[in-house]
């Protein structure tokens, strides 16, 4: 059922942008996201020789790969703002919310970066885990079909945090909608919550980085 591919906007009607275009506003956020996780996830172990060898903060670390995926999603977003043009999608006044979207997935996705390096510093075998649960984690994710189309199963699937970011960019961008600002603010207080404690964990752990590298 969730497979039903027809695109359906906030409304509940069909736009004229297709599905191709809706399929690649909701890919970027999403790049953006598991990037972040995978690179986050990966930034003790890929610099174990400076954090042997040089003294320096550890909670770069995890920022600095974060950041590098924000970079590439910002180049990413003049491409898709390039289809959109070719697409006869017109710019939205709605646009000016993608600044605090952007915002909100980056504290989430520093969130789960700074937790996942601490946690793969002591197991290994998370990053093989991360990518097979960001696999199931994106079919669980409104990017391949539209959540207006599945009315039934729109709380269970805006109990996902990464549901109402990813339903924000596409109703900003797409169909000039405000967010879903209840959703939103859930998917906000999860993000602050996943940072804080993600941050703690790293802060504490990383007392112990050296000795397990």
């Amino acid at each position: 059922m969730l497979l039903n591919v027809s695109v359906k906007n906030a409304a509940g009607e069909t736009p004229a942008y297709g599905y191709a275009v809706f399929l690649f506003t909701g890919l970027l956020p999403w790049t953006y996201f598991a990037s972040s996780l995978q690179a986050g996830a990966g930034a003790v172990l890929s610099n174990a020789a400076l954090v042997k060898k040089v003294r320096m903060p550890l909670q770069v670390l995890p920022a600095a790969a974060v950041l590098s995926s924000l970079a590439n999603f910002g180049l990413s977003l003049v491409v898709l703002a390039v289809v959109l043009l070719v697409a006869g999608v017109p710019p939205h006044l709605t646009l000016i919310y993608i600044p605090l979207l952007v915002a909100l997935q980056t504290v989430l996705n520093l969130g789960f970066a700074y937790g996942l390096a601490a946690l793969a510093v002591f197991f290994r075998d998370v990053l093989h885990i991360l990518g097979i649960l960001l696999t199931l984690w994106y079919f669980l994710t409104p990017i391949i079909f539209p959540i207006a189309a599945h009315p039934n199963e729109s709380f269970l699937l805006h109990l996902n945090p990464m549901t109402p970011i990813i339903v924000a960019y596409q109703r900003t961008i797409l169909d000039g909608v405000d967010p879903e600002w209840s959703w939103l603010a859930y998917s906000a207080a999860v993000a602050v919550g996943v940072f804080a404690i993600g941050f703690a964990f790293y802060r504490r752990a990383s007392d112990s980085f050296e000795e397990e590298l």
